[in-house]
């Protein structure tokens, strides 16, 4: 089902906007009849409802809660939706994103980063004096942050405790406690700030790099035994004494199922255990990366696979020697950090679309695509191609506003996003 909040005002944008067509309206357009100006990045609605299924029965089914990342679409109509769909919360990378997602009623977020910024610090504590009903947590590891958080929040007099979690890292990783010993002190540094309260703790195994080998998926579930080791060992000392529940959470896209099966369930400590994986691309997931590393369809074979909810449409311009394209759009309007764009499928004058096997994209500038084809593949100019994407993250902040389109090309909704 599509989600119930609402589309954004495309007509205060004005029809000069890059997709809109000339005196009419993009909702009800037909993008493979050429109702939209190309190129456009659509979603397809099928994929995304797909998708927000097989994640939400997977999350009830092993008992884990999961928090979204929203840097990943920065679309406060996708964040509900996922909510709808029985998401605990939204995360976020910093506190910019989280009074983007506040801003439009989340009500819960989890800042997936040390807060350290003393102007977003003094933000954050502007949020929680607005609206005594938001709930807010962030990560710390070291003592150094925690008495620089200490300090500007009490001088911004924080209205009540912000709720932190003691992230526990890899070496060579990107943030984190190296040290079960190093967490600790950092936990009873939190203890002795008036302005701050213990809820859990945090790690992200998604920094080990090259792929769901055997010998990464023991390297992730080896810091995940110690993750939960820190738990128990924070429990044991009375750490989270006034809390309701512990939060645990780690879990991008690549390594949510080892997440599940090393700290869901967990008994044994002082309070309830909430297990939060944090997953942001499974949404729409995608051609390339995260189709070669998602666990649905490899070590969950058992699950249906996610299917790739973004498409590139793209007119040919130019066939300017045998075996080569350009199609109309380049880095401005798709992503090339993780891969290149798949072609998928091209169609003439006749609408009827063909599969373009054998052809793939050798390079980009920023506005053209160099599509290298197989003999005799009959591409002319003018005829649309479609393309696969790699990174969900990199598409949606080239794109300001995103048709949705249904299973007939026809628009049936607008994605805005904030970045």
């Amino acid at each position: 089902m599509v989600s119930a909040y609402p589309n954004p005002p495309v007509r205060s944008l004005g029809y000069d906007y890059r997709i809109a067509p000339v005196g009419g309206d993009v909702l009800g357009g037909d993008v493979a009849r050429g109702d939209l100006v190309l190129p456009v990045v659509v979603l397809e609605e099928s994929a995304l409802a797909h998708n927000v299924r097989v994640m939400a029965d997977y999350c009830r089914d092993v008992g884990v809660s999961i928090a979204p990342h929203g840097k990943t679409h920065m679309s406060p109509q996708l964040a509900h939706r996922q909510l709808d769909a029985g998401a605990w919360a939204i995360t976020v990378a910093n506190v910019a994103q989280a009074r983007v997602y506040h801003a439009f009623g989340v009500e819960r977020l989890l800042i997936a980063n040390q807060v350290v910024d003393e102007q977003a610090l003094r933000l954050l504590s502007e949020l929680l004096r607005a609206d005594p009903g938001l709930e807010v947590f962030c990560l710390v590891d070291s003592t150094a942050g925690v008495q620089l958080m200490d300090r500007v929040l009490g001088a911004a007099d924080v209205p009540r405790p912000v709720a932190v979690l003691v992230e526990l890292g890899l070496a060579g990783g990107r943030s984190g406690c190296r040290s079960t010993p190093e967490a600790v002190a950092v936990a009873d540094a939190v203890r002795d700030a008036g302005t701050l309260r213990l809820a859990g703790v945090e790690g992200y195994e998604g920094v080990v790099h090259g792929g769901p080998t055997p010998g990464n998926v023991a390297t992730v579930d080896a810091f995940l035994r110690e993750l939960r080791a820190l738990a128990e060992t924070l429990d044991g000392g009375g750490r989270f004494a006034d809390r309701a529940e512990i939060v645990v959470t780690a879990g991008g896209s690549a390594y949510f199922d080892r997440v599940a099966e090393q700290l869901a369930p967990f008994p044994g400590l002082s309070k309830p255990v909430r297990t939060v994986i944090r997953s942001g691309s499974y949404l729409t997931h995608d051609h390339g990366s995260y189709e070669l590393v998602s666990p649905f369809g490899t070590r969950l074979a058992d699950r249906p696979r996610l299917r790739p909810a973004g498409v590139l449409w793209a007119r040919v311009s130019s066939v300017p020697e045998p075996g080569l394209a350009i199609a109309g759009f380049g880095k401005r309007d798709a992503p090339y950090d993780l891969g290149l764009p798949v072609p998928l499928a091209v169609a003439g004058d006749d609408g009827d679309a063909r599969p373009l096997t054998g052809a793939s994209v050798a390079r980009l500038n920023d506005q053209h695509a160099f599509v290298q084809l197989p003999p005799d593949s009959g591409v002319r100019v003018g005829d649309v191609m479609t393309f696969g994407m790699s990174h969900p993250c990199t598409v949606f902040d080239k794109w300001r506003l995103l048709p949705v389109v249904d299973d007939d090309g026809r628009v049936v909704q607008l994605i805005q996003t904030y970045f």
